[in-house]
Order: C-alpha cells, then sequence, then structure tokens
C-alpha cells in the first residue's frame, strides 16, 4: 500500500533542490490508481469509461465521477474536485501547486528523484523492491502554446501499459544483474 499521508510526504519533499518530470509522473500514474490506494471505492467502468465513486474530498457519496481516460469531477455542491490528470488531482484533493502535488506524488509512488527514499521505505515495509531508475519521458511544447498541458495527450491504458513493461523489464535487467 502506497503511503499518502500529505504531512509525513511533506517532510520528504524537496521544491527546491529536486526536479520531477511531469511527463513521468502522467506516465506511471493514473487518477483512478490514486484515487483507489486513497481507499475509495470506485465502481467498474461503463462503456464510456466513466466510474463513480465517494468523493475524497468532500466526502458525499457517488457525487464522484472519474473517467479513466480523461477527467474526474465531483458533482456535490461547493466541492472544487474537478480537472484532470494525476497532478491536477493531487493538487485539488490537497490544495496544493502543481509542483508540490508532483513532488508528493513521486515521493509516495517512488519515482524520480524519489527513487531511493521510496525504495527503502516500501523494502522495510513489504519487501518488495522498486526498479532502480524511471526513464523521465522528454515533451516537446511549442513556444506559442499559452498552455502547455493542451500539447499533451491525455493518459490512457496503453501507455500505462507501456510504462509498467518498461519498468518490468528494468527490474527483471536488476536482479539477474544481482
Amino acid at each position: 500500500m502506497v503511503n499518502l499521508d500529505i504531512a509525513e510526504l511533506r517532510s520528504k519533499i524537496d521544491l527546491e533542490g529536486k526536479y520531477v518530470d511531469f511527463g513521468t509522473i502522467r506516465t506511471a500514474l493514473s487518477v483512478v490508481k490514486t484515487v483507489r490506494d486513497l481507499d475509495v471505492f470506485l465502481s467498474e467502468p461503463n462503456k464510456e469509461g466513466e466510474c463513480r465513486g465517494t468523493c475524497p474530498k468532500c466526502g458525499k457519496e457517488r457525487s464522484f465521477s472519474l473517467n479513466i481516460n480523461t477527467r474526474f469531477n465531483c458533482f456535490a455542491k461547493g466541492c472544487t474536485l474537478k480537472g484532470g490528470g494525476v497532478i491536477d488531482f493531487c493538487a485539488k484533493l490537497y490544495e496544493v501547486s502543481a509542483k508540490e502535488a508532483s513532488h508528493l506524488l513521486a515521493c509516495a509512488y517512488g519515482i524520480q528523484p524519489y527513487m531511493r527514499e521510496a525504495a527503502e521505505t516500501n523494502n522495510n515495509q513489504t519487501g518488495d523492491s522498486l526498479p532502480a531508475e524511471v526513464v523521465p519521458v522528454k515533451r516537446e511544447v511549442s513556444e506559442s502554446s499559452p498552455d502547455p498541458a493542451q500539447t499533451v495527450p491525455p493518459l490512457t491504458p496503453q501507455h500505462l501499459s507501456a510504462s509498467i513493461e518498461h519498468q518490468l523489464a528494468q527490474l527483471k535487467q536488476l536482479l539477474a544483474s544481482h
């Protein structure tokens, strides 16, 4: 189980000294995984890819809607949990900047540059190990685009599958070398 305790994670992150690639976070994580790691039960996705569950922010039952390919939204009156992508979800849920949200997610899930700290913590708790390195995804963003997020394609199950396969291959190489 991933530790998503915001207070504990904040003590481990370094916003000024470490760099987190948003593309790596978007490739490695999905909102569905993060929501489930918060122990929020989600219904099975319908044919359009939409799940329903209790909102992790306001707590209203069945008001939280999540499309596994694009967006999330809580329909409860006054709830501000609306947006798209795992970084946006974390930022809105914990009311932090996108930069801090990316650091919190990287630290919680053991993604560069927080790989060693998270791997040591996870090894002590579960006996599992993480791959030695996650290769950052470099994204080209045109200078004329006012919103860089608009130039990034939505995360799909194929992206996640490719990322998982890549990480498993790295883990196998690491285990074979020891």
